[in-house]
């Protein structure tokens, strides 16, 4: 018994030796690993920033499944990309003596939101944050924000706000006014109406005799005065090829006054509001926007930006004339997704899409329509055949340019968008492989595409850049079909399930100064509950939340053409990224309206840092979180 306990000791021993043996050689390998690891950082430059012992979303999944793919612990960040992404020790292996590191703490991070249909340079003259901010005392423009009141209560403050403003304005000085919709729209149905039949150009021409003057219904619509048009006429004298008939005496949306008349000559000051609006949008998770920019001198304050390394946000912007010259498409058309990291050609559209559709209104809609102030007038087609909008359309498709950033509303003039893709396609002599490439794309999704279009849509590579928000107001897309239509088309309004199920990248959008409600955008995709009318449009079209992530991440990026370095968090990829307050993915739907975004990123570079997370990882805030501003009253 002895000597048999004598050779099992002896064996035992020998086994562990080996054991032994195993486990440091485990080690130095181990060590060597990490070592060589921290060379090759050393080497090729050690990573400016590491954030570890998170749940990153890395959005690698390219299906059109919900998978998010790969979530990691920690990422690395060099010279604006990602470095690497893999577990807290392989990443934090990397860290130079210059690296900053920050400890997540568990929190989510995703890729940070790219919207293809979003205007900057609109909000930044519809809310106003980014003009006061930068702006504060009425120099250069006195500006003007009615309070979180009931419209009659509005208009009732109007004369008396003018006023007080005309007696502090200097003469020729430009004033800004702008009624309130309420943060949740609340007032947008009855001001609308309101508006529309209190201010006039001639109220305005009395009132103000001696200061130009543009007044807001709330959203884009606007009524200018005379001495608006005057000063117009300087910096446009063909005032047609700029603004449409009913712009031409004042009303409508005057885009081009703010940044081409107001601030003529002070590109500087007009660079800053417009960063400042970009650095509003960031602080809520967006960091990229598709878009025209909808007047020459945006165009060249955003460049100014650019060139000086200023920009919080990426612009893909849309070319919208006014020169429609075949020479100058076929330029054009070589610069598809051409420009800067920040500042590039998405392609291009001149008429938008109308709200024209293949069935006809309910029978009752003419008692209806009283309500409305969109889709009340009368029906027309942008792109049928013979039409302007056609015509230049054909145009753009024929001479080899991309259509995208273009809005659109009815079914039946996507019918037609379709007939100028495959008709220009073929004067054209591009292959359907060719067609494809282009990627041309409608935006909106307001009651369009039909069923019956996606086949087509899919066949001919047709993007689509959808908007969640007219599942919820009250004047446009989902109500409005219901009751002009029939409550079985609201299927047809943002059909996104239907879209994702055909393997058609669809995007995301707001198009509306509200960036505050962007998660509320995403949950109201989701379940497609009107608050107003309680009750479910479109029950079918409902998707998950990975869908609209992916809307607003991967597809965004696709979009815009960029889908090789944005979209997703991967090696080589620009370091555009948000950390949340919550876990988007595991959160009880009801709780994703309530998520707060504490830090943004783009290219590396932090651009919104809340003071909770800030004092949190040893940095300073940044972004309109330190802004002192007084906000008007109402306004968020």
């Amino acid at each position: 018994m002895s000597g048999a306990s004598t050779i099992l000791t002896e064996e035992m021993e020998e086994m562990m030796k080996r054991i032994g043996a195993i486990l440091v050689a485990a080690v130095l390998f181990s060590a060597a690993g990490v070592a060589q690891r921290a060379d090759v950082a050393a080497k090729l430059g050690h990573p400016q920033m590491i954030l570890y012992n998170g749940k990153i979303v890395t959005m690698d999944d390219s299906s059109f499944e919900s998978r998010v793919g790969t979530i990691v612990q920690a990422m690395a960040i060099r010279d604006g990309r990602i470095l690497a992404t893999g577990t807290n020790a392989d990443i934090q292996s990397l860290a130079g003596p210059q690296t900053k590191s920050v400890d997540l703490k568990g929190k989510t991070v995703l890729p940070s939101f790219f919207l293809t249909h979003e205007h900057p340079t609109d909000w930044a003259f519809q809310e106003p944050r980014a003009i006061t901010h930068v702006l504060p005392n009425d120099d250069l423009v006195i500006h003007r924000w009615m309070p979180n009141r009931p419209p009659k209560e509005q208009l009732a403050l109007f004369e008396p706000m003018m006023r007080e403003a005309l007696a502090k304005a200097k003469p020729g000085q430009w004033i800004l006014l702008s009624f309130y919709w309420g943060p949740n729209y609340e007032w947008s149905k009855e001001m609308m109406v309101l508006f529309r039949d209190s201010i006039r150009k001639e109220y305005l021409d009395q009132l103000a005799p001696s200061n130009p003057v543009k007044v807001k219904n709330g959203f884009i619509t606007s009524v200018v005065n005379q001495l608006g048009l005057d000063e117009e006429k300087k910096v446009h004298p063909n005032l047609a090829a700029v603004l449409g008939d009913q712009e031409i005496k004042g009303y409508g949306f005057n885009r081009p006054i703010e940044p081409d008349v107001m601030f003529r000559g002070k590109t500087e000051v007009l660079a800053q509001i417009l960063k400042a609006e970009m650095e509003l949008w960031a602080s809520y998770g967006v960091t990229g926007f598709g878009s025209s920019p909808y007047a020459y001198h945006n165009f060249q304050a955003l460049s100014l930006l650019d060139k000086r390394g200023e920009m919080p946000g990426r612009f893909a912007w849309g070319y919208t004339g006014p020169d429609w010259s075949p020479d100058i498409l076929r330029y054009l058309s070589g610069m598809v997704g051409s420009g800067s990291d920040y500042l590039w050609l998405a392609g291009a559209w001149d008429s938008s899409g109308s709200d024209c559709m293949s069935i006809s209104p309910k029978a009752d809609w003419e008692q209806l329509k009283k309500d409305f102030v969109y889709g009340a007038g009368p029906e027309r087609c942008s792109f049928e055949p013979g039409s302007q909008g056609r015509k230049i359309l054909d145009m753009i498709i024929e001479n080899g340019m991309r259509v995208a950033t273009m809005h659109t509303g009815g079914d039946k003039d996507i019918d037609y968008f379709m007939d100028a893709i495959e008709e220009g396609s073929k004067r054209a002599g591009l292959t359907l492989d060719q067609i494809r490439a282009r990627r041309h794309a409608f935006d909106h999704g307001s009651a369009a595409p039909r069923p019956q279009q996606i086949p087509r849509m899919k066949n001919l590579g047709i993007l689509a850049s959808e908007i969640n928000t007219v599942l919820w107001e009250n004047q446009r897309g989902a109500t409005l079909t219901a009751k002009k239509y029939g409550i079985e088309y609201t299927s047809w309004v943002v059909p996104r399930k239907a879209l994702n199920d055909a393997g058609i990248p669809h995007s995301f959008e707001i198009d509306r100064p509200l960036p505050y409600k962007l998660f509320f955008f995403v949950k109201k995709g989701m379940d497609r509950y009107h608050d107003t009318d309680q009750r479910v449009y479109g029950a079918d079209q409902r998707t998950d939340r990975i869908t609209q992530l992916k809307a607003l991440t991967r597809w965004g990026a696709y979009y815009v053409m960029k889908e090789k370095v944005l979209g997703s968090l991967e090696p080589g990829k620009y370091a555009d990224y948000i950390v949340l307050d919550k876990d988007f993915l595991t959160i009880p739907e009801a709780q994703i309206p309530d998520i707060r975004v504490l830090m943004t990123s783009v290219g590396g570079k932090v651009v919104h840092l809340a003071s909770d997370l800030a004092s949190e990882i040893g940095m300073a805030p940044v972004g309109p979180t330190t802004w002192k501003d007084k906000i008007p009253e109402g306004w968020k």
